[in-house]
């Protein structure tokens, strides 16, 4: 079995049920932030099917946090 394949219907689960608990807390701080990660990290995986190289997922993860940490006070 494809390892890719795998980490993809982990994701996609995860986001079924975080989706779930982050509606139930109603901050959209929160929402941002996970879904923001979980794009970023689908991206990387997709990347690394593709073999796209030097893909380096932590160099995407803080260019999108940084703009984002002004929200948070």
């Amino acid at each position: 079995m494809n390892w890719h394949w795998l980490f993809i219907s982990f994701l996609v689960i995860v986001l079924v049920t975080e989706t779930r608990h982050l509606l139930q807390l109603r901050s959209l701080r929160d929402m941002i932030v996970f879904y923001a990660v979980w794009g970023v990290t689908m991206l990387a995986l997709i990347g690394d099917m593709m073999e796209v190289p030097y893909l380096r997922p932590l160099d995407w993860i803080s260019a999108l946090m940084q703009p984002l940490n002004r929200l948070i006070p």
